[in-house]
């Protein structure tokens, strides 16, 4: 199989992403529960997130990350709230970057105009994440 093969033709050394991490805890339900984490991250776990599926107010966000109870990556929809302490960052990683690579989704590249959308996002996200963060 060349799927696994990586060539430059075939596979970027790395790409601008909009990262964040996990809340380490939330409150749940009416009797406010606190939970650690989701029910899919550990608390404070970084997931590389891809903002575009994002229905009303981006309040779901499609992240790649590794799940609690295995080390493989997967991509799946959280909600943002769930989420805090976005960022830019570059990834190298050949595991995300295939994850990237083979989604559904649009993942951005390695430009200045990339990083330039990415950081407004994480700016935007970051002012409106602190009514989520239970202290």
């Amino acid at each position: 199989m060349t799927d696994n093969i990586r060539t430059p033709e075939t596979e970027q050394e790395w790409r601008w992403c909009l990262v964040g991490n996990i809340v380490p805890k939330h409150e749940h339900g009416e009797e406010h529960i606190i939970k650690y984490g989701n029910k899919q991250f550990r608390p404070d776990a970084k997931v590389y997130i891809n903002p575009v599926y994002a229905g009303m107010g981006h309040e779901n966000i499609v992240v790649i990350g590794t799940p609690r109870h295995t080390s493989k990556y997967i991509e799946i929809a959280v909600s943002r709230r769930y989420v805090y302490n976005f960022r830019v960052q570059k990834v190298f990683k050949p595991a995300v970057l295939r994850k990237m690579k083979s989604s559904d989704l649009e993942w951005w590249g390695n430009t200045e105009k990339d990083h330039l959308d990415i950081s407004e996002f994480a700016k935007a996200f970051n002012e409106s994440a602190e009514e989520y963060i239970c202290r």
